[in-house]
C-alpha cells in the first residue's frame, strides 16, 4: 500500500487581515507573501510542524474561510514558486481518511479546461482536537468564485446579462460532460465552488467524494447555505447525475433573481421551492420579464423536484438551447475553429451569381467552416434546384454527402439549415431506395436540427418537410421515429401552435409516418393525437391544416389507445366544421369523413354529437346536413362519396340516429348513388349495408309528419 505521511495543519484562526486573497495570480514571488507576511506570522514557530510534509513542500500564506465542512488556504509550493488552494476537510475516524485519500487521488487524473485540477493530497492527525483531516491541493482562483460575482450584481440590483449566464451555462454543462465521461458526478454544486478566472471563464472546483460527502445526506456539517443547493432527494438516497443537475438549476436560478433577491433572500425561496415546489413557477413568471423563454425553461427543466423527471446531462444536451450554450464556449468546436484560422486568409471569397450547381458546390466545399459563405452557397444551390428539375442528376452521392456535413458543421446558422433541408427535400423525390439521403448521415442531422432550432419556426417547417420526404423510406422512416422524430414533430407544433403552414406539415409527416405500425405505438405513447387535434381545433379554417389534420388522424386512429382525447377536445365537431368550411375541397371532405366513420363506430359519444351543434344556440352546421351538401358538390368523386358511404353505415347502426338519418332522408341519396356506382364494389357494398340498416323504404318528411 502507498505510504500516507501525516503532518498537522495549523488550526489556529489567523488574524483579521489574512481572510482575503491577496489578488495576486502571478504565482511568483519570494518567501514573503504578497503582504509582506512572512511565513512564521502565519505558522507558529512552535514544533507543530516537525514531521510536516505539507510544510516541507507547501508554504502557508493565509486563510481564505474557516467554515463547515473545510477550511481554506491559500499555500505557495516552495518547488514552482505557484500559488494553489489548500483545503482542510476533518474526517470520521482515521480509516474514512484513507478511503478518501485514495477516491480523492483519482480526482488527480482529471484534465479538463472547466474542472478544477487537482495537485496532492494529504492526510493529518491533529492532536489539538484529535481529528483526522483530508488536505486538497488544487489550482488556486484569485478572481473569487460565482458567488461573489453574484453578490456583486444582487447588491446593486442589476440584471446579469443573458449573455453572460449563457457562458456560465455552457461551460459547467462542458464540464460536468466531462466529468460524466470519466464515470464521476460532483455533488457539491453551487455557487461558491464554482471558480472565476480573469477572463470571466467558469471552473467546477471542489469534486466531492463519496467518503467525505457521506454525511451530508443527513446534513450533519452542513449549514443551511450549504445544503440549499442540493437535491431534494438526498435525504433518502445518493447523490447522482439528475442531484448535480439540480443544484446547477439552483445556481442559474441564483443568477437570473440577482435583480430581485440579495442574497440571504434568495437561499430563503430556495428553499421555499424544495418544500413547495409549485412556488418555483411564481419566481420563474417574475424572470420571464427580463430573460427568454428558452432559458427560463431549462431553469425549470433542471428544478424539477421529482428526480424521475429531471433529465440526464446526455439528454439535457441535445436541448437547442443547451447546444447553443455549449457552442460558444472553448472547448467546442476546436477542430472547426482551428480550420477556420487556417483558411480564412486563402478559402474566404464572394459567391459570384452562377446557375453551375458545380461551382456551388466546389464554394460550399471551399468554404465549409465559414457558416455566412455556406449559408450563401446553399441559399443558390436551393435557386439552381428549384429553377432546373434536371439539377438532381448533378448532384451526386459524393454531393449529397458534402451538403449534409455542411448541415452538420454550421448546426446554429438559421439560414444553413433552411437551404439545406429544402435541397435534401427536393433530392429525395428523385432518389432511389440506396441513396446516402436515406442513410444515418442524413437521418441523423434531423433531429440536431429540430433541437438546436426548437424557437424558429421558419427552421421547424423546413426539417418537417425533410421528414415527409424521407418518411417515404421505411428504414428512413424508423430511423427518423427511433431519433426521436415524432417528438420533435410534437415538440414544433406545441411551440408554434399557432403557424398554420408548420402544424400542417407536421400533420402529413405524422400521417406518413404513423402508418407503420412500429411508428404507430411510439406516435400513441407521445399522445400525438391531443397535438393533431389542438391544431384542427386552431386551424380549422384553413384547408391545409384540416386536409392533413384527419389524414394524421386516419392513421393514428389505427391504435385503439389513441380515442381518450376526441371528446375532450370537440374533434368530431370539429371535422364537421372542417367539411362545412371547406365543402367545396374533396380533399378536405374525403378525410374528415373518414375520420368521422373511424370515431363514430368506436365511439357511442363520438357518433351522437354528429346530430347535435356545440351548444343548443349555436348556428354551426349539424353533421347530417353537412354531409349532404358534401355530396351535393362531390356525387361524381368517388373518393369522396366513398368516405361519406361508410360514415353513413356508421351512423345507422345507432338506433337514435338512425330515426334521424331516415327522417332527412338519407336513403334516397343512398339509392342515387348505388345507381351512380353500381360497378365500383368499394361504394356498392357500404351502400347497400347502409340502405338494409335504414330501412328498404325510408319515410320522407311529409309520411313523418
Amino acid at each position: 500500500m502507498q505510504e500516507i505521511r501525516v503532518s498537522p495543519i495549523p488550526t489556529k484562526t489567523p488574524s483579521p487581515s489574512y481572510l482575503k486573497p491577496t489578488g495576486d495570480d502571478s504565482n511568483g514571488g519570494s518567501d514573503e507573501d504578497d503582504n509582506g507576511i512572512k511565513e512564521e506570522d502565519v505558522i507558529p514557530a512552535e514544533s507543530e510542524f516537525r514531521a510536516a510534509s505539507i510544510y516541507e513542500i507547501y508554504k502557508v500564506l493565509q486563510c481564505i474561510s474557516l467554515s463547515s465542512p473545510g477550511s481554506v488556504f491559500v499555500v505557495r509550493n516552495r518547488q514552482d514558486r505557484k500559488k494553489y488552494a489548500l483545503k482542510k476537510v476533518e474526517c470520521q475516524d482515521e480509516s474514512a481518511a484513507v478511503i478518501a485519500f485514495f477516491e480523492e487521488m483519482e480526482l488527480k487524473k482529471l484534465d479538463h479546461p472547466y474542472v478544477i485540477r487537482y495537485k496532492d493530497f494529504f492526510i493529518t492527525y491533529e492532536q489539538s482536537d484529535s481529528s483526522v483531516y483530508i488536505n486538497i491541493i488544487t489550482d488556486y482562483f484569485p478572481d473569487g468564485d460565482l458567488k461573489q460575482w453574484i453578490n456583486e450584481f444582487q447588491e446593486t440590483k442589476q440584471v446579469i446579462p443573458e449573455k453572460a449566464i449563457k457562458k456560465v451555462l455552457g461551460e459547467t454543462i462542458e464540464g460536468l460532460v466531462y466529468l460524466k465521461e470519466k464515470g464521476l458526478i460532483h455533488r457539491n454544486i453551487k455557487p461558491s465552488n464554482i471558480f472565476r478566472k480573469k477572463s470571466g471563464t467558469v471552473v467546477l472546483g471542489d469534486l466531492g467524494v463519496s467518503t467525505i460527502m457521506s454525511d451530508k445526506r443527513t446534513n450533519t456539517r452542513q449549514t443551511f447555505k450549504g445544503s440549499v443547493f442540493m437535491a431534494p432527494e438526498i435525504s433518502m438516497q445518493s447523490h447522482d447525475e439528475k442531484s448535480d443537475l439540480y443544484s446547477l438549476g439552483g445556481v442559474m436560478l441564483n443568477m437570473v433573481t440577482a435583480h430581485i433577491y440579495g442574497e440571504e433572500e434568495f437561499y430563503k425561496k430556495l428553499g421555499d421551492i424544495k418544500e413547495s415546489p409549485e412556488t418555483l413557477n411564481e419566481l420563474l413568471e417574475e424572470v420571464s420579464h427580463t430573460y427568454s423563454k428558452s432559458l427560463v425553461n431549462i431553469v425549470q427543466i433542471l428544478l424539477r423536484h421529482k428526480h424521475n423527471t429531471r433529465p440526464t446531462i446526455l439528454e439535457l444536451i441535445k436541448s437547442g438551447f443547451i447546444q447553443e450554450c455549449m457552442a460558444s464556449v472553448d472547448s467546442t468546436q476546436l477542430d472547426k475553429r482551428s480550420r477556420q484560422k487556417q483558411t480564412k486568409a486563402t478559402k474566404i471569397y464572394s459567391l459570384t451569381e452562377t446557375t453551375d450547381a458545380l461551382k456551388v458546390l466546389e464554394y460550399i466545399a471551399d468554404t465549409i467552416d465559414h457558416e455566412s459563405c455556406v449559408a450563401e452557397g446553399l441559399s443558390a444551390l436551393a435557386d439552381i434546384v428549384r429553377d432546373n428539375e434536371n439539377a438532381y442528376k448533378l448532384i451526386d452521392q459524393k454531393a449529397r454527402n458534402l451538403i449534409s456535413l455542411a448541415m452538420w458543421d454550421n448546426i446554429f446558422n438559421k439560414d444553413v439549415q433552411i437551404s439545406g433541408c429544402y435541397v435534401l427535400s427536393n433530392l429525395v423525390t428523385f432518389a432511389k431506395p440506396d441513396d446516402i439521403l436515406f442513410s444515418p448521415n442524413v437521418v441523423t442531422i434531423i433531429h440536431k436540427i429540430m433541437t438546436a432550432h426548437e424557437y424558429e419556426p421558419e427552421v421547424q417547417l423546413a426539417a418537417a418537410n425533410l421528414i415527409l420526404a424521407l418518411s417515404a423510406d421505411e428504414k428512413a422512416g424508423h430511423l427518423i421515429v427511433q431519433l426521436g422524430g415524432i417528438h420533435d414533430i410534437l415538440t414544433a407544433m406545441r411551440h408554434s401552435r399557432y403557424h398554420a403552414s408548420l402544424n400542417a406539415i407536421c400533420c402529413m409527416a405524422l400521417w406518413s409516418l404513423a402508418a407503420d405500425s412500429e411508428n404507430l405505438k411510439v406516435a400513441c405513447k407521445e399522445n400525438a393525437v391531443r397535438d393533431v387535434c389542438m391544431a384542427l381545433n386552431t386551424h380549422k379554417v384553413s384547408p391545409n391544416v384540416s386536409e392533413s389534420a384527419a389524414a394524421a388522424l386516419i392513421s393514428l386512429l389505427l391504435d385503439d389507445s389513441c380515442y381518450d382525447p376526441f371528446n375532450e377536445l370537440d374533434c368530431v365537431g370539429n371535422l364537421i366544421y372542417a367539411i362545412h368550411l371547406h365543402t367545396k375541397n374533396a380533399k378536405v371532405v374525403k378525410n374528415c369523413c373518414k375520420v368521422l366513420a373511424t370515431v363514430v363506430q368506436a365511439n357511442e359519444e363520438c357518433a351522437y354529437r354528429f346530430l347535435t351543434s356545440a351548444q343548443p344556440e349555436d348556428e354551426d352546421p349539424t353533421g347530417i346536413a353537412t354531409i349532404f351538401a358534401a355530396y351535393e358538390l362531390h356525387k361524381d368523386n368517388a373518393m369522396v362519396v366513398e368516405g361519406i358511404v361508410r360514415l353513413l353505415v356508421e351512423l345507422a347502426s345507432y338506433d337514435e340516429i338512425n330515426k334521424e338519418l331516415q327522417y332527412a332522408n338519407i336513403g334516397q341519396m343512398l339509392s342515387e348513388i348505388l345507381k351512380r356506382y353500381k360497378e365500383n364494389k368499394d361504394i356498392m357494398g357500404p351502400c347497400e349495408e347502409a340502405l338494409a340498416k335504414l330501412g328498404a323504404a325510408p319515410k320522407t318528411k311529409d309520411q313523418k309528419s
